[in-house]
């Protein structure tokens, strides 16, 4: 064994190792202190990645989740709105069933009065309704963007992102015995169809209306009565047709909300698997670089003693 005294050899590597595990137990306590097994992007690039895609996946999620919510509340503003129109038609039919059993022209004028005022109802209704700056029954398409990427939302009432939407334009005469006037249009044109996108679901969907101009007049003869009488029932018919619109779009985003909810419960989970540290093990690697951190001091204060052995030598 030769005795060097310029290059310490022993001591040298007792210092490599014990600068090695002191970083070592300092990047533990960094993950013992932050609870964050990634502290920073050169602890692991890849798995820093797949968290940081993990963790804004859910937060767009936790935001499309409120959007479905605020769509969901629009969707049943507007089924409640037409649940109160069809209140009123059946109201518009009582009083059709009444004029058909009128004997003079005054009391199909007064019946008649009656109607134009429950047309003028359903009107006011239309205008009324109204979610976050949209009027739904009178043109307006709202927009729900439910999901975390581009594609994933749908349109209540819209042809399209931004369309005109079903609207329902109620009207009647000043007089008694004028006509009154119910009509489903879409955009300019009368309706043949509520549609929709769903980019998530993949295409259109679609609901026929089997009704476009109705017009309800009592006063003139018994055979408009007649004709009054079968156009308000098929006025009723669509109604709740467009309420079965509305109800599937309430079932739509009330499974996308449940949805969302697992998802965003999984993709945090997923996070934290790849980001979070393991207390257990990194308390278990924690002692064990302690230990050898102290076994490394011993050893380089050993191997400084090496030196002093020459001056044995020279005695």
């Amino acid at each position: 064994m030769a005795f060097r005294i310029r290059n310490n050899y022993e001591a040298d590597v007792a210092l490599t190792y014990l600068y090695m595990n002191k970083t070592k137990l300092s990047k533990i306590e960094q993950q013992l202190a932050t609870g964050l097994r990634i502290v920073r992007a050169a602890d692991d690039a890849t798995d820093l990645f797949i968290a940081d895609h993990l963790k804004h996946t859910y937060v767009g999620l936790q935001r499309g989740t409120l959007n479905a919510q605020y769509g969901l509340a629009a969707a049943r503003t507007v089924d409640d709105s037409l649940g109160k129109i069809y209140d009123i038609l059946v109201k518009i039919k009582d009083k059709i069933v009444e004029a058909a059993n009128a004997h003079t022209n005054e009391e199909r004028k007064q019946a008649q009065q009656q109607i134009n005022e429950y047309v003028r109802n359903i009107a006011q209704i239309v205008k009324q309704t109204e979610f976050d700056g949209k009027y739904l029954l009178d043109g307006d398409s709202y927009e729900v963007h439910f999901g975390s990427h581009m594609s994933q939302y749908l349109v209540i009432n819209g042809s399209a992102a931004g369309a005109e939407g079903l609207k329902i334009d109620a009207q009647a005469a000043a007089q008694a015995s004028g006509t009154a006037v119910i009509q489903l249009k879409q955009g300019t044109n009368l309706a043949t169809a509520i549609k929709g996108l769903d980019k998530l679901g993949g295409g259109n969907y679609q609901l026929t209306l089997k009704v476009n101009n109705v017009s309800i007049q009592v006063a003139s003869s018994y055979d408009k009565i007649q004709q009054s009488l079968e156009n308000v029932e098929k006025l009723m018919t669509t109604i709740d047709q467009i309420r079965g619109y509305y109800a599937g779009i309430e079932n739509k985003l009330q499974n996308i909300v449940e949805n969302n909810q697992i998802m965003v419960d999984n993709l945090k989970e997923g996070e934290s698997v790849v980001r979070n540290v393991d207390y257990a093990s990194a308390f278990t690697e924690f002692r064990k670089t302690q230990i050898i951190l102290q076994a490394n001091i011993a050893a380089l204060a050993q191997a400084n003693q090496i030196p002093q052995l020459v001056q044995q030598l020279m005695r």
